[in-house]
This record gives C-alpha cells, structure tokens and sequence, in this order.
C-alpha cells in the first residue's frame, strides 16, 4: 500500500536538515543513514531502490566503523529495532518506536562494554570530558579565582560525562524521525506503516511513556549512592524530558495555530527553551498525558 508520493517543490527542507547533518554531526548522520536505508530496505516497493539502499550501507558501515564501533553498534542496532517495530505498527507513533530501538541499541552497546569494549567506551568519556575542560578554560578567563564557579564546572563537567548515553539517544531518535521525513517524501512502501502525525502541532506518543519519568524519579530518590542506578536515572529523566519539553512546545504551537499567530510568536516560544520558562514546555508536555489540551480544550 502506497503511504508517501514524492513532491518535489516541499522536499528541500528534509535535504537541508540531512546536509547540515552530515556536515556537521557524524552520529547523526550515521543514525539517519542507517535507518533511511533500512526502511528503504524493508518497506520500498521499488526493488531498484532497495537495492541502492543495500548497497548504501557498505560505506555507511565502513564509516561507522572507523568513526567509533560502540557508537556504530548503538545506531546500527537501535535502527533495526526501530525500522522493525515501525514495519510491524506496533506503536501508533513513530517516537515510540525510536524509543524503543533505543532501548535494545543501549542494551546491546552496555552488554559489548561490560564483555570487553570498556577501554572505547573510556575513551569516548575521556574525549567529552576534555572537550568541557576546554569550554571550562576558556570561559575561566572572566572568572579567575572564583572557587565556586570551579566547582559548579566540575559539577556540570560530571553531569555531561553520566548524560552521554542521552545525549547519543536523543540524536538517534531525531535521526530516526528525519529518515522518516526523507521515507515519506520521496518513498512508496508495499506495507501500510502508521507513521503517526502530518504537522508539528499534532506531535505526541503514547501516553505510557511517562511512567519511564515515574521510573526515573524513584531511581534518583533510591540510587542510595549507586553510580549505575543514578546515571540510569539521569539519562531517563534527560530523555524523556526533553521529547516532553518538545510535545508542550507542540501544544503551545497549536494554540498558536489556533489564534492565528505569526512567525513571531512561534520564534519566541522556541527562545523560551533556553531560559527557565521551559518548564512551562515540561508541565504541558506532562500534563497532555491526561488533559489532551489538543483535543479537549480546543473542542470546549
């Protein structure tokens, strides 16, 4: 069943997206890569396509290989995971299924890890580490001898080393939906995929998933000074936080919708992400779990 037809006159923003991507962050283009290739892969309806899709993989693979293996492994596998839940509609949203290919990716990255690929996983810290060490010594300049602003570094110098692992998760999930976009635009699958939402304003996942925040909290409260359990629950609530965050800014874009604003006020609720309003974003993104303003709210 056809799902997506190429249109050609609205298909530059997904490329822009893709070539900024590949300029600019390796991970992502390899997450992205690897699952536009897989779905075209597993769902194209055209055997030509399928097979430059195939043979696509080669030089992404080899890529991968030399950018960083665990990272390979991690988007390799959470790509096929995803591809696969997103072919078998097991999930009525496609965050959901990138979520999910997350889940097994990280599993199958800490299981490579603890069998003997630790050293890599080292020196990935090592590198991020460093990299804020040096964010530390340029922004130390202005603030020479103040003792608390040296240990607010080092505390943010840590927190970014535990939150690695969200960090890589969050780019394969925008990854994964960008192959999405790029499937829809210019693909036809013989399968019927439930590729979930047409517009941002409509951005949402199954309600579920707030119980991974449920999950996240009690591990913070009960870590009892366990390095895994914390760094677990670290890495949850910084995942899930932030596609709240991004499903309270599409609710704040459908009301937006709704009044008829501009360009403008869109522009200024997405500034809002950066200051300490954004948990306003946080609350309603949360609070959709059981309101759904969208649909409630408007019809009342």
């Amino acid at each position: 069943m056809s799902i997506a037809r190429s249109n050609w006159r609205n298909s530059w923003f997904p490329l822009a997206i893709a070539g900024a991507i590949a300029v600019t962050n390796p991970f992502l283009m390899i997450g992205a890569g690897a699952a536009l290739s897989l779905l075209i892969l597993c769902c194209e309806s055209r055997q030509r396509r399928r097979l430059l899709a195939g043979a696509a993989l080669m030089p992404l693979a080899a890529f991968g290989l030399w950018y960083n293996p665990l990272l390979f492994l991690f988007a390799a596998s959470s790509a096929l995971v995803a591809v696969h839940s997103l072919k078998g509609n097991l999930f009525s949203s496609v965050t959901s299924s990138a979520l999910i290919g997350c889940a097994v990716g990280v599993l199958v990255t800490a299981v490579t890890i603890g069998a003997g690929a630790g050293e890599s996983w080292s020196a990935l810290e090592k590198n991020v580490l460093e990299s804020q060490q040096a964010l530390q010594q340029m922004a130390a300049e202005n603030t020479a001898g103040d003792v608390e602003q040296e240990i607010a570094w080092q505390e943010m110098n840590q927190l970014v080393v535990r939150l690695i692992p969200g960090q890589f998760t969050l780019m394969m999930v925008a990854g994964f939906l960008l192959a999405v976009v790029i499937f829809r635009r210019f693909c036809r699958s013989e399968f019927h995929l439930s590729l979930g939402i047409n517009t941002f304003t409509q951005y949402r996942f199954e309600d579920n998933w707030v119980w991974a925040v449920v999950a996240g909290l009690a591990g913070g409260v009960l870590a009892g000074g366990n390095e895994a359990i914390t760094r677990l629950s670290l890495n949850l609530l910084f995942v899930m936080g932030v596609l709240y965050v991004v499903r309270g800014l599409s609710v704040i874009f459908h009301f937006v919708q709704q009044r008829k604003g501009g360009l403008l006020p869109r522009l200024l609720v997405i500034m809002l992400c950066f200051t300490p309003l954004v948990m306003v974003h946080l609350a309603l993104g949360l609070l959709d779990t059981w309101v759904d303003f969208r649909h409630n709210v408007s019809r009342s």
